[in-house]
């Protein structure tokens, strides 16, 4: 009964790990950056959250060092009609939190490049591209179903937990 129960659980709490955050890397001269965001497909009038991670490769650790950082984004594969730009954005640790709501969907490319500020010859350390394909929004619909899957799976599980108490209930009077 427990291995049921157990099994029951990993497969109402499947849709809930199918909305995780993920991320790529993208290596140059030395340093990895790495872009996670959540929602991992970005969707259309959604606030999207962009973690950007640079770390010194040298020693393993993120860079500690301050360094100012450029982003840009490009709607289109291979487009550099720039539609959102923001240069040498300060940070301090190796990580840049960065907001962003994507207006149409499509493949967007994402530039970062960044220089360390206590590099005497101020060299900017240019990354490939990170790609995103956003997503148009679900419609209202979608929603409604996924909710009422939802609902129903906390149902069934509810009934099966209560009849299992109420089955422990009635072993105890024998």
């Amino acid at each position: 009964m427990k291995t049921k129960l157990f099994t029951l659980l990993m497969v109402v709490s499947m849709p809930f790990i199918a909305f995780a955050n993920g991320g790529d890397q993208r290596v140059a001269d030395g340093y990895l950056v790495n872009l996670s965001r959540a929602p991992f497909t970005p969707i259309v009038g959604v606030k999207t959250a962009l973690l950007a991670s640079f770390v010194d490769l040298k020693t393993g650790n993120l860079i500690k060092n301050d360094i100012l950082v450029s982003i840009r984004i490009a709607e289109g594969r291979g487009s550099r009609a720039f539609i959102h730009e923001k240069k040498d954005i300060p940070i301090r640790g190796g990580v840049l939190e960065y907001l962003y709501t994507f207006q149409n969907p499509g493949i967007h490319e994402i530039f970062f490049d960044f220089k360390l500020v206590n590099d005497p010859e101020q060299k900017v350390h240019e990354l490939p591209d990170f790609l995103l394909d956003v997503q148009k929004p679900t419609s209202k619909k979608m929603l409604d179903n996924k909710s009422f899957i939802f609902g129903i799976c906390v149902g069934i599980v509810s009934g099966l937990i209560i009849e299992w108490l109420l089955g422990k209930r009635q072993n105890v009077r024998l």
